[in-house]
């Protein structure tokens, strides 16, 4: 039977020459300790030795020297890095005061200090009665509100100031300034107005129509190229019927034409009534046949339904 090699001669080679140097850099320690007078015997050396590889580097390597803050009056809003590092501030919570000033953000009461990242209790403690604010970053003081069972005759011209949020002389100039709520005075009676002509401010007399539909109104006249009747506006979503009654066009001049024969797709596509379907057709067509000359023509498409024909009618241009 044959005995086991446990190590091959390669595997030997190498745990020698391992613990040769080893010994080497042992030995070396060893003489290093015992010159500089560490320990007078070897056996003082290496435990010496056994000592320093056994104790943590902290102690060495990571002790910080401990640095008192000091106390001085300062304005976080104009105070700079070294004075808030001399407070006993830590280096990231300098950074934020920084970031914070930097994005226009201001300390207007000594509370507003309160809000530095990770700020202790015991920093505040120590730093709130150092804290002084310029008058220049205080907020402007809220005048007290006048009682409000005075009568208007009872009032001070200062009181009234203080009240107004939006002052407006009453129509008769000889009387003293009123303060009122300003609202655009409703159409009323037989009076309309000229879609085609209005602007927001005439669209937000009408009774039933705010700045929303106003705008919404405008937006579609634009869309569109005019407006040919009334009635279109019940094609905007939600729109009360009952303001059409103050509503007209007087005249379609305005109405702005499509050069069917001359727009691109992406163009005519633009227009509520035409779309990209129809709008294609008609692309196509020129290409095969030339220009159109006629609304007859468009019947022949397959897209194009009399009713949209009748809607595009007073839109569109065969020049």
């Amino acid at each position: 039977m044959k005995r086991r090699k446990w190590f091959t001669r390669t595997q030997v080679l190498f745990l020698l020459a391992v613990l040769n140097v080893s010994l080497v850099i042992l030995g070396a320690a060893l003489l290093s300790r015992c010159r500089s007078g560490r320990g007078g015997r070897v056996g003082e050396a290496l435990v010496s030795i056994a000592s320093d590889s056994v104790s943590p580097p902290s102690s060495r390597y990571y002790a910080v020297p401990q640095v008192e803050p000091d106390s001085f009056l300062f304005d976080p809003n104009e105070a700079d890095s070294t004075q808030l590092l001399r407070l006993g501030l830590a280096p990231f919570q300098v950074r934020s005061i920084y970031r914070y000033r930097a994005k226009g953000g201001r300390f207007s009461t000594k509370d507003d200090f309160r809000r530095v990242y990770r700020l202790t209790n015991e920093q505040w403690e120590r730093l709130s009665p150092l804290i002084r604010i310029a008058p220049k970053y205080q907020l402007v003081p809220v005048l007290p509100q006048t009682d409000k069972r005075l009568s208007s005759s009872h009032r001070s011209p200062s009181a009234m100031d203080s009240l107004t949020a939006r002052p407006v002389l009453s129509p008769d100039s000889s009387a003293s300034p009123r303060v009122r709520n300003v609202y655009p005075q409703k159409l009323s009676g037989d009076e309309t107005i000229d879609l085609n002509l209005a602007d927001s401010a005439l669209l937000c007399r009408v009774p039933g129509i705010g700045p929303y539909f106003a705008r919404r109104i405008l937006q579609y006249r634009k869309r569109l190229g005019g407006y040919t009747s009334a009635d279109q506006l019940l094609q905007i979503e939600d729109f009360p019927a009952d303001a059409l009654a103050w509503m007209e066009v007087a005249d379609t001049c305005y109405v702005q034409k499509l050069q069917i024969n001359r727009l691109s797709v992406r163009k005519l596509m633009k227009h509520p009534y035409m779309g990209y379907y129809r709008a294609s057709e008609i692309d196509a067509y020129r290409r095969v046949h030339g220009p159109i000359r006629s609304i007859d023509v468009l019947r022949s498409l397959p897209h194009f339904s009399e009713d949209d024909i009748l809607r595009l009618s007073p839109y569109l241009s065969f020049d």
